[in-house]
C-alpha cells in the first residue's frame, strides 16, 4: 500500500504541478491576449490618428495650393497689367516721336524750299549785276575805242 500511496502522492504532486503549470500558462495566455487586444486597440487608435492627421495635412496642403494659385494669378494679372501699360506708354511715345519727326521733316522741307527760292533770287540778282557790269564795261570799252584815247600799248612778253 505504500507503493500505492507513493504513486498516488506522486500522481497528485504531478497533477498539482501540471495544474499549476496549466493555470500559470492560462494566466500568461490571458494576460498576453489582453496585452494583444490593448496593443491592437492602440494600433487601431494610431491608425485613426494617422488617417486624421493625413486628412488634416492634405486639407492644409490643398488650402496652401489654392492660396499659392490665387497669389500667382494675382501677380500674373498685375504683371500683365503693367506690361500692357508699359506697351501703351511706349506706343504713345513712339507715336509722339513720329509726329515730331514729321513736323521736323515738314519744317526742313519748307526751309529747303525757301532756301532754294532765295538761292534762285540771289542767282538771278547776281546774274543781273554781272550782266550790268559786263554791259557797263563793254560800253566803257566802246567809248574809249571810239574816242581813240586808247593806244595799242601791248607790252611784249618775255
Amino acid at each position: 500500500m505504500e507503493t500505492q500511496s507513493f504513486v498516488l502522492g506522486m500522481l497528485m504532486t504531478y497533477g498539482v504541478t501540471l495544474t499549476t503549470v496549466v493555470v500559470i500558462g492560462l494566466v500568461k495566455i490571458s494576460r498576453l491576449v489582453k496585452q494583444q487586444q490593448s496593443l491592437g486597440k492602440n494600433i487601431s487608435d494610431l491608425q485613426l490618428e494617422i488617417q486624421s492627421r493625413d486628412r488634416d495635412f492634405r486639407r492644409i496642403m490643398d488650402e496652401t495650393n489654392r492660396e499659392i494659385t490665387l497669389v500667382e494669378r494675382t501677380i500674373m494679372q498685375r504683371i500683365d497689367k503693367e506690361i500692357d501699360m508699359t506697351n501703351r506708354h511706349i506706343h504713345d511715345e513712339v507715336t509722339m516721336i513720329h509726329r515730331h519727326e514729321d513736323e521736323i521733316e515738314k519744317t526742313i522741307h519748307e526751309i529747303d524750299k525757301k532756301h532754294e527760292l532765295h538761292e534762285d533770287e540771289l542767282f538771278r540778282t547776281l546774274e543781273g549785276k554781272i550782266s550790268e557790269a559786263i554791259s557797263y564795261t563793254d560800253s566803257r570799252i566802246d567809248k574809249v575805242v571810239l574816242s581813240g584815247t586808247m593806244k595799242g600799248t601791248k607790252r611784249p612778253t618775255v
